[in-house]
This record gives structure tokens, C-alpha cells and sequence, in this order.
């Protein structure tokens, strides 16, 4: 059966939303973006919107709790032989094993490709995104944070889903265009 579920990893700037596009497009596979699913309720004017738009504007992660009801919701809804793409599944590593345990138990198989580029690059990349889209999460001091953060929570995630053989690693240095290409060469096998 070929593979038709991906998470994009990275991180913060190493081009998951752009990686995410690109294969989507090829693929017709539509994108589950956690980070776009939080900024939209952070806009909401309600306790959880609040809530929510105080953790991302500090640039912590919200609880795993959380971000697992987003992602079951979209996994369940998907048909048989259906592809989907996840941007921001799977930040801690409770997270990665709920998505994991919820893929084996609807006997679906995925992969993690994770864009591997360094804190140099993803920093000049934030700032620069910073400057051009105003996020909020964009500024010097909030990418550090976001970088512990990944050390701290994502890496461990990252590190069990390697563990059971789900990570292709790509090298997430290149343009765009360049890692995609990677991205694509590397799926082949498995679609």
C-alpha cells in the first residue's frame, strides 16, 4: 500500500509551510497546518482565543493536549486512500506517539520528513519573514525561545519517531525549489 500521510518537521523557518505547498500541489493532497489552526483561534476574541494567542506570541508551543484534538480531528476525517499533509504534528513527543498509535490503529502508514537546516539559517530566515510579514513570533528574542523550545520538546519527538522508523531526513539548507526536489526523489519509493 502506498504511504499517502506525511508530517512535515523542522525547525521553526526550515520551510515546512512552503514544503508542505509544493507537495500538496504535486500530490492533491490537502495540508493540516497546526500553526495555521492556532493562529486562526488566536484571533478569536473568546478565553481559548486569548489563551492561545498569549502562548504563541511568547513563542512557547500549546500543550500537547491541544494540539492532538487538532490533528485527530483532521486524521479521522480522512477517507481511505486519502492523502493528507501535516505542518506543526507532532511538536512533543506524547504527541508523536498519540499520532502514531492513532495511525497504526487505522492501519495507516505515514512518514516524517523532516527539514533539517541550521540555527543560523532558520534565524536569518525568521527575521527576514519577520520584516516582511510582521508575525509576531518573528523577532529576535521569541526566535530563541522558539529554538529552545524545539531542543527542549520537539527534538525528543522527533528522536521517538525516528525510533521507529518513520523519519526521512532532508536537508532543508537549499531554495525551495531545490529541497523539494529532494522531498520528491525520496517519496518515490514509497508512493
Amino acid at each position: 500500500m502506498a504511504i499517502n500521510t506525511f508530517i512535515f518537521m523542522g525547525r521553526p523557518g526550515a520551510g515546512k509551510g512552503v514544503q508542505s505547498a509544493l507537495l500538496s500541489e504535486e500530490m492533491g493532497f490537502p495540508i493540516f497546518s497546526t500553526g495555521d489552526k492556532v493562529r486562526s483561534i488566536a484571533k478569536a476574541e473568546h478565553t481559548l482565543g486569548k489563551k492561545v494567542k498569549e502562548v504563541s506570541e511568547s513563542g512557547g508551543l500549546t500543550p500537547h493536549w491541544f494540539a492532538s484534538f487538532l490533528f485527530q480531528e483532521a486524521l479521522f476525517a480522512k477517507g481511505e486512500g486519502e492523502g493528507i499533509i501535516f505542518e506543526g504534528v507532532g511538536r512533543k513527543e506524547p504527541e508523536a506517539k498519540l499520532f502514531a498509535e492513532i495511525n497504526e490503529w487505522l492501519d495507516n502508514d505515514f512518514r516524517v520528513l523532516y527539514l533539517n537546516a541550521s540555527e543560523e539559517t532558520i534565524t536569518k530566515r525568521l527575521i527576514k519573514r519577520g520584516e516582511l510579514e510582521g508575525r509576531a513570533d518573528d523577532t529576535p528574542e521569541k526566535i530563541k525561545v522558539r529554538l529552545e523550545n524545539f531542543n527542549k520538546e520537539t527534538q525528543p519527538a522527533l528522536e521517538y519517531l525516528r525510533s521507529i522508523g518513520k523519519v526521512i531526513d532532508i536537508d532543508g539548507e537549499p531554495l525551495p525549489d531545490a529541497v523539494h526536489a529532494e522531498v520528491m526523489e525520496k517519496l518515490k519509493p514509497l508512493l
